[in-house]
């Protein structure tokens, strides 16, 4: 792989010694990563169940490296929900700002929403996070992770750093920034990233870092806990910007980074690439103090909901996971999260769980709600053996033939996963997944 002779330069500059191990980590393969999603699922019971070998990433609890050659994307667990194909690197951020149960989060750079699907499986549902991307056309891959993930309490926005802090305020216990950067890290894995660099490198990254992290001040409370990471080598785009926070705004300060297994000096730390199981990363922590203001939250008040989704509870809830404060919104409802957030000005693509669509004086239950729910919550349901054929035959979208006696709508499960819904008339079972969610 032929590098950029400016960047070669540098890190040999970086480096010293090191750099011929660096530079030969580029030749050899790239590591594939999966992260359990720990809110349908725990990690030993994921273990106990998933056909593929797997080993443990040093830095995170519930991250695993697999064989790339293994079709993991092919699993029904994949499609329900149950583990995130995540570089392994890119799996440490989340765990050095250590989000609490029930913290307001902001990760303000998200797409496609690897990061914003662990900070919410920290947080759990008591908690709310604000997941928001400048780039209006990678918005859509942070819904459906959210959907797929079964998360509803997640508000996806599509806005600038500055437009949220000064619509907002100082509302978050713990923010996210992982900033866009020269892209250096991913060199190995992505071939394209040394083209890019070329026309899109840090002197151009510093500037847009720049305009995110000078507003974090605006939006955290006061002894908040503030992420900063990049995937890049380049120090104007890490340290340099680290230092200018921490000079510049008095109210920030370092707090020293203590995640094993990574290089870590203080609030700083790297994954190297020569020296660690993962492509290039750079972390750092941050903290406010107590001379911030606070914007307190509301309570969403729970209300009933739409006659035609109570009728829906009704006849098939077998819990009370569907309550709280409902909206309708263009024949669609919503279940909103506990919090109410300031979001008045800003562009909000989703607010919550999507419970479903009113079509023709009918309730349709959405894929986010089969994704959402738990076997235990519905009733009629279909469990489909994940090492069977059907399932696989389900999540193509073809037609099932079944032994089954009930009819009507069922929810269907893989070894008791949700994975989406049908319909079963006289054992034949017509298949709702939706389109665009299909195995290929």
């Amino acid at each position: 792989m032929k590098f950029p002779e400016v960047f070669i330069e540098r890190m040999r500059k970086t480096l010293g010694d090191d750099f011929e191990s660096f530079e030969q980590a580029f030749k050899k393969p790239v590591f594939t990563g999966l992260r359990v999603n720990t809110e349908k699922i725990d990690v030993s019971d994921f273990l106990e169940r998933f056909p593929y070998r797997l080993k443990p990433i040093p830095w995170t609890k519930d991250g695993f490296y697999y064989n790339s050659e293994d079709p993991v994307t092919k699993h029904p667990f994949y499609h329900a929900g149950l583990y995130y194909i995540q570089e392994p690197s890119a799996m440490a951020p989340v765990n050095i700002l250590k989000p609490n149960k029930g913290d307001v989060c902001v990760d303000l750079c998200a797409a496609p929403g690897g990061k914003s699907m662990q900070i919410a499986a920290a947080i759990g549902e008591t908690g709310i996070l604000v997941s928001n991307d400048i780039n209006d056309s990678r918005i859509k891959a942070i819904v459906r992770n959210v959907e797929k993930y079964g998360l509803r309490n997640v508000v996806v926005i599509n806005e600038s750093p500055s437009r949220i802090a000064g619509r907002m305020g100082n509302c978050f216990d713990a923010v996210l920034v992982d900033a866009p950067c020269s892209g250096e890290g991913m060199f190995k894995k992505d071939r394209k990233a040394v083209k890019s660099w070329e026309t899109f490198g840090p002197e151009e990254c510093r500037s847009i870092q720049r305009e995110i992290i000078d507003n974090l001040h605006h939006l955290a409370k006061p002894d908040a806990k503030i992420v900063y990471s990049t995937c890049t080598f380049a120090e104007m785009e890490n340290e340099e910007q680290i230092e200018h926070l921490i000079s510049d705004f008095e109210c920030l300060s370092g707090v020293p980074i203590d995640v094993p297994y990574i290089s870590v000096e203080g609030h700083m730390a790297h994954i190297w690439p020569h020296l660690h199981e993962g492509e290039g990363h750079f972390i750092s922590r941050l903290r406010t103090d107590d001379t911030l203001s606070i914007v307190e939250l509301e309570d969403y008040q729970p209300n009933a909901p739409h006659p035609l989704l109570e009728e829906f509870i009704t006849a098939h809830s077998k819990t009370d996971v569907l309550k709280g404060h409902f909206t309708t919104e263009k024949d669609r409802i919503y279940l909103k999260p506990d919090k109410k957030l300031p979001l008045g000005g800003i562009r909000v693509v989703r607010e919550g769980l999507l419970v479903g669509e009113l079509k023709k004086e009918r309730f349709i239950p959405s894929q986010a709600l089969a994704l959402y729910l738990k076997k235990s919550d519905f009733e009629p349901i279909v469990d489909l053996p994940s090492d069977s054929l059907n399932a696989i035959k389900y999540l193509k979208g073809e037609t099932l033939h079944l032994d089954i006696k009930t009819e009507g709508l069922h929810l269907v499960c893989t070894d008791g996963f949700p994975i989406g819904w049908a319909k079963i008339n006289r054992g034949t079972l017509k298949n709702m997944y939706p389109v665009s969610w299909r195995m290929q």
